[in-house]
């Protein structure tokens, strides 16, 4: 039993495989792409190809505890998705055989933790621009420094997801209007997103180059190429990420918390949210904008870079000094 168009490649061979893959298409036909899940899925089916009985498969509260189990050193967010993926296998698996365990939503004290977003500071963001263009160049493939480099800016000043940036198409990207069109993203959903003047110019430098170089490409064809001609991989934009990083000065470490390729995204918010706020402009209406630029289903997600950075910290001080400050004196608490 295979998983499908755009599922694992294995062969699914547990006792519960058929019901695995009505749940994948059920998913799918409901708008969820499942593309990681559906590599999970695989290796639930591994997993329960080795502990299903064979003639009485039931996913106990046992299976569901060593599946669960931690591995290693695996952080927490690895077992949730584990464990929500296998609560809604089980939830569907209950609609026929109702003595299927259904973990509960917090099963052994397995929860997410909040994690807050660490964003770079308007000084960082100008260092890590200006070592995007040092980004050394690859002995093997020439150009790849000029695609990596010109993502990761397309990355920081425009808050795309890493993954939407990666897929985009010569078709998705249109410079004589400087939009691009961002197709298939997390929710499902469409959308245009504007360039400033300077982004679509690196874009129109990256094109032409590869333009001068493979003459005319199909519309079809990866906007940033790798040298086999496919998209660049997730794993080679994040070593470049880190290669800027460590160019630029910034520590991947700070306070306990890593900068992730994702935080360009959050970055971006943040910096577009303080800019706002220092030509005092209206954030809560300006937030639904946001939302729609990011590609967020609401404006919830949105609402969270409203946090103070260290940027707004200084500028609110300032602010309020300057209009206060002759209300202070220097008598210490009170």
């Amino acid at each position: 039993m295979t998983a499908g168009t755009g599922g694992p490649h294995s062969t699914w061979s547990s006792p519960l495989a058929a019901a695995l893959q009505r749940f994948l298409e059920g998913k799918r036909a409901a708008g969820y792409r499942y593309r990681a899940e559906a590599q999970a899925l695989g290796i639930l089916d591994r997993f329960l190809s080795e502990t299903l009985s064979p003639t009485d498969p039931v996913i106990t509260s046992d299976i569901v505890r060593a599946f669960v189990a931690r591995r290693g050193a695996e952080s927490e967010t690895t077992r949730v998705h584990r464990l929500t993926l296998i609560r809604e296998v089980c939830r569907f698996l209950a609609l026929d055989d109702p003595r299927t365990f259904v973990p509960p939503a917090r099963f052994l004290g397995i929860q997410r933790r909040t994690r807050v977003p660490r964003v770079l500071s308007i000084d960082e963001g100008r260092r890590f621009l200006d070592a995007c263009d040092t980004l050394d160049r690859h002995r093997s493939s020439p150009r790849r420094d000029l695609v990596l480099r010109t993502l990761l800016v397309l990355l920081y000043l425009t808050g795309l997801r890493a993954g939407e940036a990666l897929r985009l198409t010569l078709a998705d990207v249109d410079l004589e209007t400087a939009v691009l069109r961002i197709r298939d993203t997390k929710f499902g959903k469409s959308r245009l997103v504007p360039l400033a003047a300077d982004v679509a110019a690196r874009l129109a430098h990256c094109r032409d180059t590869f333009t001068d170089e493979l003459g005319e490409r199909t519309p079809g064809e990866p906007f940033f190429p790798a040298p086999s001609g496919q998209p660049y991989s997730l794993s080679a934009l994040r070593d470049a990420f880190h290669a800027v990083l460590a160019a630029a000065g910034i520590p991947r470490w700070q306070g306990g918390r890593p900068l992730r390729l994702h935080d360009l995204r959050h970055s971006f918010a943040v910096l577009r949210l303080t800019l706002w706020y220092r030509q005092q402009a209206p954030l809560g209406s300006l937030l639904p904008a946001l939302a729609t630029y990011l590609g967020h289903v609401g404006i919830a997600s949105s609402q969270r870079y409203l946090q103070l950075t260290e940027d707004v910290v200084a500028d609110l001080t300032y602010r309020y000094a300057t209009r206060f400050g002759h209300l202070l004196t220097d008598g210490g608490p009170r």
